[in-house]
């Protein structure tokens, strides 16, 4: 219970703590995209946020975080619960862009089970852009949307509301 309650602020630290110091150094558009899930997939906080860009703005199913510390403090926790009980299988994927920025589109077939015992079957499509930073790829802008509007109900169920 307590590290629910700790999951935010050990994510705002890790990302705090990494800085400048950004461990990961994806060289092509796609290993920055498949580091990052692989990372939530581990639970990885620390390896997360390192494939992420300090400009990084998240739209996740009708909700926006407009900064990498927003993502750390609100999505990103719901993320790694998600890829942890899910498992993406990569269906199709299109890279494109020139110079210092390039996107990746993906589609997934995510399977799995929700905590609430209802089955995941969906397909979810995903954009992320890419930035060069210095020797390596950053995410800067990631969107998620799923072909189930029931999940998606419940993916926005799952955000923290700002207090009034």
């Amino acid at each position: 219970m307590w590290l629910e309650r700790a999951r935010p602020l050990l994510a705002a630290a890790s990302l705090v703590l990494a800085g400048t110091a950004w461990a990961q150094s994806a060289k092509l558009p796609a290993d920055a995209v498949d580091g990052f899930h692989a990372a939530l997939k581990r639970k990885d906080t620390g390896a997360a946020l390192s494939h992420l860009d300090r400009g990084l703005v998240v739209f996740e199913f009708g909700t926006m975080d407009p900064t990498v510390e927003a993502y750390a403090l609100s999505h990103l926790p719901n993320d790694i619960d998600m890829a942890a009980i899910s498992d993406w299988k990569l269906q199709a994927r299109r890279l494109g862009g020139s110079g210092n920025e390039r996107w990746v589109l993906s589609t997934y077939r995510v399977t799995g089970k929700l905590p609430n015992g209802k089955e995941i079957d969906q397909v979810t499509l995903e954009t992320a852009i890419v930035r060069r930073v210095g020797d390596s790829l950053r995410i800067v802008h990631l969107h998620w949307s799923s072909d189930k509007s029931d999940f998606q109900s419940w993916a926005q169920t799952q955000q923290p509301r700002p207090a009034p």
